[in-house]
């Protein structure tokens, strides 16, 4: 195994670090990265849940209005 000075290797990396990062940001593909799991169907139900009870106490409390036909304004804000 070769051996080496921190100093030395701490000099490569800075000598380098540029190339190695257009390497790097060519290689990958445009627009952003999606970092996502598939839910289970446990934690679908439940998310699902949560978002009827949301809405139905958003409906009692008169928070939802019907501006058209086909739209509605919802008062998020509490």
């Amino acid at each position: 195994m070769r051996k080496m000075k921190m100093e030395d290797l701490e000099q490569r990396i800075e000598e380098n670090r540029t190339q190695a990062n257009a390497i790097i940001r060519e290689s990958r593909p445009p627009g952003r990265r999606k970092k996502s799991r598939t839910r289970s169907p446990g934690e679908r139900k439940a998310l699902d849940k949560i978002a009827i009870a949301r809405w139905e106490k958003a409906v009692a409390e008169g928070k939802i209005k019907r501006i058209s036909k086909r739209k509605m304004y919802y008062d998020y804000r509490e």
